[in-house]
């Protein structure tokens, strides 16, 4: 919530100092029912109900300290993504999500070992201390069986704050907007960056 409280104080301050009045009871807030997952928009001032989970108000940025498990605001995320997929026939399922440093250590060096070298193994795994993966904001969806319902989450996951950043990675999505916003353009591999 605070994060929420700070990225909206920089965000009024922004468009304050550029001469743009918006008024925060028009900035969007995605609320999801904690039972069903479903979504209702609110706005910042009156937020979610007590029967429902913020899905925040802009992307969500790795935490200060290292955390041990997935962001919790990126599961709410994830879990009202999952409630509408299903909706639409779809499963989707995480299949890699926080890891801690020492598996993304490993599983760059399995990488190094495959791909020959470390600029190619960069391409497919980030280094340990680039990775999201580590900070809990970035989840593998439907790896590596399951394509076409990451693709519906391609398609639908802006709705819910959740994009696919690498184009040779079809699995991976991270929290880089707010719900309802347009995701980024792909950007080639975990070499660039995302955020």
């Amino acid at each position: 919530m605070r994060k929420s409280r700070v990225f909206l104080a920089f965000l009024l301050a922004f468009l304050a100092i550029n001469g743009v009045s918006y008024a925060s009871d028009t900035i969007p807030l995605s609320c999801a029912k904690k039972t069903t997952y479903v979504i209702r928009i609110s706005n910042v001032i009156k937020g979610c109900e007590k029967t429902e989970y913020s899905l925040g108000a802009g992307a969500i940025p790795r935490s200060l300290i290292r955390p041990s498990a997935i962001d919790k605001q990126l599961m709410y995320r994830f879990k009202a993504a999952q409630a509408a997929a299903k909706k639409d026939g779809q499963v989707l399922y995480i299949a890699s999500g926080f890891r801690i440093l020492s598996r993304q250590k490993t599983l760059f060096a399995q990488a190094i070992r495959k791909y020959g070298s470390v600029a190619e193994a960069s391409k497919w795994v980030a280094p340990p201390l680039v990775s999201h993966h580590p900070w809990g904001v970035a989840i593998d969806v439907n790896y590596p069986d399951e394509p076409v319902a990451a693709g519906w989450l391609e398609i639908n996951g802006a709705k819910f704050g959740l994009c696919r950043v690498f184009e040779n990675e079809w699995w991976h999505f991270e929290p880089v907007i707010a719900p309802g916003w347009k995701c980024p353009a792909l950007v080639p591999d975990a070499t660039f960056s995302v955020n």
